[in-house]
């Protein structure tokens, strides 16, 4: 596992122990996944277990104001 990838784990562990995804949230695990110009099998399952949760009720996704 690369440090980037553990980058990107750590962002998605911090999104689900706070229970929600705010923009900033979504815009910096977007800028980590996108860096190296390709999403390898581990970002996507960093991606699903995002979008699981949010499909479950798990996580909220909340806009900043």
């Amino acid at each position: 596992m690369t440090s980037e990838n553990l980058t990107i784990k750590e962002l998605v562990d911090a999104i689900i122990a706070d229970g929600q995804l705010t923009e900033e949230e979504q815009k910096r695990l977007n800028e980590a996944m996108l860096a190296d110009g390709k999403i390898d099998d581990f970002e996507v399952k960093q991606i699903n277990r995002v979008m699981d949760m949010i499909k479950s009720g798990a996580l909220k996704v909340v806009g900043e104001d």
